[in-house]
């Protein structure tokens, strides 16, 4: 069997040649959900990734190959999950403002705390403090930070010039910051400790 690159197989998945798109998706899928859940969260992940390759198929053939394929599908998976976050920040709203008496519980866990904690945890709090950072700078930050692109890949995949995408990342950072910092306070609180670590 000859060796396929992106290229390839996107123009053949454009031609209908279902395979080809299988690949694809294969040699993709772990890209497009780790981008999916660090910007709409673990809970939504799976439902945005699967919306994310519905939209691929329907539009590669406006994948030209004038840039690499993961780089048009940062872009379609980008979209697809602020699109979602949207859509699903208006269906909160509704819900909490017309069930506001009964808010669910969160889901507990039945892993064993003893295995990775700690990982578990401060992943746990990166992701909630991504969730208190605006949408487009959040999608920056994730590009940047987490998925190691350049500012020249960010700014073609969220179309916007090389400098306000260096300034989102910049904005995105700080505003994670704060929030992981605000998230610490509650936690120090919570515990009865003061910000140098003792007891209050």
């Amino acid at each position: 069997m000859t060796y396929l690159d992106d290229r390839d197989l996107a123009a053949r998945a454009s031609s209908g040649d279902v395979e080809a798109f299988g690949r694809l998706v294969r040699d993709h899928s772990g890209l497009v959900y780790r981008v999916a859940m660090r910007i709409c969260g673990e809970g939504e992940a799976q439902d945005a990734s699967q919306e994310v390759w519905v939209r691929v198929w329907k539009n590669i053939k406006n994948f030209r190959g004038g840039s690499a394929f993961s780089t048009w599908l940062y872009k379609v998976t980008v979209n697809t999950c602020l699109t979602s976050r949207e859509r699903e920040a208006r269906r909160e709203m509704r819900e909490y403002v017309s069930e506001l008496p009964f808010l669910p519980e969160p889901p507990g866990g039945d892993a064993d705390p003893e295995t990775a904690a700690l990982n578990t945890e401060r992943r746990e709090e990166i992701q909630e403090a991504l969730a208190h950072v605006r949408a487009d700078h959040r999608a920056a930050l994730v590009l940047r930070h987490m998925e190691g692109l350049s500012y020249a890949e960010i700014a073609e995949i969220l179309e916007v010039p090389d400098g306000t995408a260096k300034g989102w990342v910049s904005r995105g950072r700080a505003a994670m910051l704060v929030a992981l910092a605000d998230l610490s306070d509650l936690s120090d609180n919570e515990t009865g400790m003061d910000s140098s670590g003792a007891a209050s």
